[in-house]
């Protein structure tokens, strides 16, 4: 009846054989030592069969009276050493053992073929690897510098963008007005900080605001309500401490309001125009009487 039994693993089959012939050879170790002794004990007692058989002759012509020697040399006669008949055995056993050395050779060349093309397969197949391998490395850098390239140029854009909306959002400087006294052809102005209430009208507009940062060459005015650029608009305003002043001017810059700088108030930069000898002397003393905040390149 056939087993059900899966078979077992060639290295556990490969151990119990190790094991068995180990104990096989002991064994026939152990065989071969007492068949020597015994084929020894056969020889030592052929040689004493034959002394006392030799005794025994002369004993009887000596003895001729003595009825028990003819009788112990009659079963002597007959006696004969036993044979030990382990050739033929021993001689099937080494037929055997070489018939399976013979099989376990030519198992081996198999084995070592087998293992042979196996390395061969296994050789070519590491080397497609590590070819693929290399290409994926290859293009995961490239994909990676891709990706820097790609983030870098962002940014630049992005700076860009930002130093763009900087200078839009920056309000753009009113060019100075000429003055009899200034030998410099391009005169600087500083700016004082104020906090004063100002009227601005054009010829489609008017509306009121505060100022918080003038000069002898203009004046911005906070206010969500705007002019386009180039309107001629017409300045009433009050200096702390001081008389009414008028003064008209054209719009050059403006800020529109934006939630991502809530800090910078929206409104427009007006450049004097034509301003009065007066108006222009009492702006400068008040200028040169504060503390500048900054001075425009």
């Amino acid at each position: 009846m056939p087993s059900n039994a899966s078979p077992r693993p060639p290295m556990a089959r490969e151990s119990e054989l190790a094991r068995a012939e180990s104990e096989l050879g002991a064994l026939e170790n152990r065989l071969a030592d007492q068949v020597a002794r015994a084929t020894t004990e056969a020889t030592t007692l052929a040689s004493r069969l034959t002394q006392v058989r030799a005794e025994l002759a002369r004993m009887q012509t000596e003895h001729s009276g003595d009825i028990t020697l003819p009788e112990i040399g009659a079963r002597l006669q007959a006696a004969a050493i036993p044979e030990l008949a382990v050739e033929s055995a021993r001689e099937k056993a080494l037929e055997a053992r070489q018939q399976a050395l013979e099989a376990r050779r030519l198992a081996t060349q198999d084995v070592q073929i087998a293992l042979h093309a196996f390395q061969q397969q296994t050789t070519a197949l590491t080397r497609e690897l590590s070819e693929a391998e290399s290409h994926l490395k290859q293009l995961t850098e490239a994909a990676a510098r891709a990706r820097r390239e790609q983030e870098a140029a962002r940014n630049r854009q992005a700076q860009q963008a930002r130093a763009e909306a900087t200078r839009a959002r920056a309000p753009a400087r009113a060019a100075p007005a000429p003055a009899a006294s200034t030998s410099s052809s391009a005169r600087e102005y500083a700016r004082v900080r104020m906090q004063a209430t100002i009227s601005l009208g054009s010829d489609s507009n008017f509306f009121t605001g505060f100022s918080t940062d003038i000069s002898s060459g203009g004046i911005f005015v906070a206010t969500v309500e705007t002019v386009p650029r180039g309107t001629t608009v017409d300045l009433d305003f009050t200096l702390p401490g001081g008389r009414p002043m008028k003064a008209s001017g054209v719009v050059r810059w403006l800020r529109e309001p934006n939630d991502r700088t809530p800090d910078l108030m929206p409104g427009v930069g007006v450049q004097f125009h034509e301003l009065p000898a007066e108006v222009a002397s009492v702006i400068s003393d008040f200028v040169r009487k504060r503390e500048p905040l900054f001075f425009p390149d």
